[in-house]
């Protein structure tokens, strides 16, 4: 009996979170939308419901929600100070307007100006203090920083700089000096950060400070991303380095993108082709433009016309649109031979036909805001503004701004 009782839960429980699962833990999404004659602006869910925030102007809120929070500015007077702060999807105040800009979360945790720093010869402003919070408004540190040479909490570690001196800062509110040989410090990019040395060499060190390598400042290093960094050690050529500081490619490339799903698109005699991480060819160089791939595939484009190529290098969707925007997920924006955007699936067919002037590609819950004209858009004959829609991977209108918009 205790068996079939444990068993009766283990199913409710399993129940529960196919019928509710997703709207009872999931974090709700909301899109900003707006009328383009209108100075003011809500959020809607993806039913068209509208956000209990309540109507903004567009100038004093943020254009997304982060962990579930909204940045709004609370000044009621156009000469007083910015006091932005944030607001939860059920409009109650959770962090009160103490702060001179609009910030964002990441990580749970918000970059925040705090206070002016003033030029004491011209008693003018020259940048700005700042400080971290987390959600509940609350400080992870007590230590102010300079605005300029800090920076979000884009991974589980920053960089931030108070007087002379640079530090590593967890998103626990955790702080690391770091050496003061170092003259200027970037973002942490997977995992590492590139410091430049009084010494004119850089080095690149780990979230522990750590230097994992050394290289002369008359090279270029870029940001890692995927294991693998732009350098160049030759004027205008380029190549890749890994995260041991080894090169892995000479500097004989003209551009490069980044790693992507193991490739890396490179130009060389003005043709783009794609390297694999031991720089071997997997794709000969023979396009007028090469993106990074993304779901599997990557645009290219040749004799002024782009498509998507597969991993292999065989063409998976046929070079015969004027432009297109990388997959994400299923689908993928393309634009026809009138200059007119519409939406394919892995396949080339068409899930919604080529009829607007912008779009951006579907989010990840399968959402998109996109651009059109009307009637409402133009004055005395003039075009004067587009029409936006919130609409989702079957054609299905959420929200439009114009007049009543069918779907092809």
């Amino acid at each position: 009996m205790p068996f079939f009782t444990n068993n009766l839960k283990v199913k409710f429980i399993i129940l529960f979170f196919i019928l509710f699962g997703y709207h009872a833990f999931a974090q709700k999404k909301w899109y900003k939308v707006d009328d383009p004659e209108s100075k003011f602006c809500n959020f809607i869910d993806t039913f068209g419901n509208k956000c209990k925030i309540g109507t903004h102007l567009k100038t004093n809120i943020t254009d997304s929600f982060s962990c579930g929070l909204i940045c709004i500015n609370f000044k009621k007077q156009a000469n007083e100070p910015n006091k932005w702060g944030c607001l939860n999807e059920n409009g109650d105040t959770i962090i009160n307007g103490n702060y001179l800009e609009q910030f964002t979360f990441y990580n749970g945790v918000a970059r925040v100006f705090t206070d002016e720093i003033i030029d004491n010869a011209t008693n003018e402003t020259i940048g700005y203090y700042c400080k971290y919070i987390n959600t509940k408004g609350i400080e992870i540190c007590e230590k102010q920083f300079e605005s300029e040479n800090s920076y979000d909490m884009n991974y589980n570690w920053t960089v931030a700089k108070s007087g002379n001196f640079w530090y590593i800062l967890s998103k626990n509110g955790k702080l690391k000096e770091i050496s003061v040989d170092y003259e200027n410090v970037s973002p942490f990019s997977d995992g590492l950060s590139n410091c430049k040395r009084i010494n004119q060499y850089t080095a690149f060190i780990d979230t522990s400070g750590f230097s994992v390598f050394e290289t002369s400042n008359e090279n270029y290093v870029g940001d890692f991303v995927n294991g693998f960094a732009p350098y160049s050690s030759i004027k205008g050529k380029f190549g890749y380095i890994n995260k041991q500081g080894k090169p892995i490619t000479s500097c004989i490339f003209e551009k490069i993108n980044g790693f992507s799903n193991g490739l890396a698109s490179v130009r060389i005699y003005n043709q783009w082709g794609f390297i694999d991480s031991t720089s071997k060819y997997i794709v000969k160089p023979m396009y007028s433009f090469a993106g990074s791939f993304s779901d599997g595939f990557a645009k290219v484009c040749l004799n002024n016309k782009c498509g998507f190529i597969d991993k292999k290098g065989n063409i998976a969707i046929d070079l015969v649109y004027n432009d297109v925007i990388e997959f994400n997920g299923e689908t993928a924006a393309v634009k026809d031979e009138n200059d007119n955007w519409g939406f394919i699936n892995k396949n080339g067919i068409f899930l919604i036909s080529p009829q607007f002037y912008e779009v951006e590609n579907f989010d990840k819950n399968g959402f998109a805001i996109v651009k059109y004209t009307d009637k409402k858009s133009y004055k005395n004959g003039k075009l004067e503004h587009f029409e936006k829609a919130l609409i989702n991977r079957n054609g299905k209108i959420i929200w439009y701004s114009g007049e009543k918009l069918v779907i092809k």
